[in-house]
């Protein structure tokens, strides 16, 4: 039985395969690979392009998919050996014994939670759900990873560059007025220095990523010969960018003094990719996994140009999960 969990449990040469079959599968959208396979996606969350796009990606490969939404389900509860006398009537233990004996796979998104530190960064609801299934569980985005989102930025950067090696992107931080989580900067940190990209991470003091993280990442960079470094000025990060990756993600502050971590986003409300920015890159293209603020995280201009590829990304989705879906049943 595979799970998938994270890019990181994967190495250059079997993402290579992935990105070489998410191609296949965008030149032949209809093959019958998955009949007689019935599939959950569980949504703890929101989401609008994970839900289409894994929709479509189960039907155009003939199985079939029930979409779930957590508010109209039980409440779950994920801890064992707590005493259920409050508002969560299920606990993950039967509600996955159950979906385990109705589907071939479940898919879930369990955001972080933003309240206990140490259950978001130990990814400790997803896990639950994984220790419970007796099917294979796919990650649609956990507290920690988006692997779905980093596997499609990916293909989307090797369409688009046509190699890895040496090639510069920029993942920036951005202004929010959210403290969000930093599954999708986590991924795609680690998949860009696990190809051998030269990779640069930029953001303000106080909005650094988990020191596991980077630790992975560096290694990554060194085991593949790609390049990592860590900045905290805008413009020492956008020179000589081929491909600017902006997100906002919270700092860690968030779970020890919100309000601290609150007013440093506020303060640094001047990191946004405007044109400005881009004009110190190397005409880069500008990514963005979406959804995103308007003249907040990026100007108008920016993600209006010719070099913003968002909706290639958005499409990409599709393919390369069709590609995982298919791993998983290899």
């Amino acid at each position: 039985m595979r799970h998938f969990y994270s890019l990181n449990e994967f190495t250059s040469d079997e993402i290579e395969r992935f990105l070489q079959r998410a191609l296949y599968f965008k030149s032949r959208p209809y093959l019958n690979i998955l009949a007689q396979k019935q599939f959950a996606l569980l949504f703890l969350d929101p989401s609008l392009r994970t839900r289409c796009s894994f929709e479509v990606a189960v039907r155009q490969l003939g199985g079939g998919v029930t979409t779930l939404e957590g508010q109209a389900l039980w409440k779950i509860e994920t801890e064992l050996g707590t005493r259920m006398d409050r508002d969560k009537a299920e606990h993950v233990r039967e509600a996955m014994g159950v979906l385990s004996r109705y589907f071939d796979g479940l898919g879930l998104r369990a955001f972080a939670r933003g309240e206990r530190k140490q259950e978001d960064l130990l990814d400790e609801t997803f896990s639950a759900f994984m220790e419970s299934a007796k099917i294979p569980v796919f990650n649609m985005e956990s507290a920690v990873y988006h692997p779905c989102q980093a596997m499609a930025d990916l293909l989307t950067i090797r369409e688009l560059l046509e190699s890895f090696k040496g090639r510069k992107i920029t993942i920036v931080w951005a202004t929010h007025p959210r403290p969000l989580a930093m599954a999708v900067p986590n991924s795609i940190l680690l998949g860009t220095t696990l190809v051998g990209m030269d990779v640069t991470l930029a953001h303000p003091p106080g909005f650094e990523l988990q020191e596991g993280i980077l630790a992975m990442a560096r290694d990554f960079a060194k085991r593949s010969g790609g390049k990592l470094r860590v900045v905290s000025g805008r413009e020492e990060a956008a020179r000589d960018a081929e491909v600017v990756y902006a997100k906002a993600w919270g700092g860690l502050g968030r779970y020890d003094d919100p309000q601290r971590e609150a007013e440093l986003r506020l303060a640094n409300s001047h990191w946004i990719v405007d044109t400005s920015f881009m004009d110190l890159t190397r005409r880069a293209y500008f990514m963005h996994c979406l959804p995103v603020r308007r003249n907040v995280v990026v100007s108008d201009a920016v993600i209006d140009s010719k070099q913003s590829v968002i909706f290639r990304q958005a499409e990409n989705r599709l393919h390369a999960q069709k590609a995982i879906l298919e791993w998983i049943y290899a």
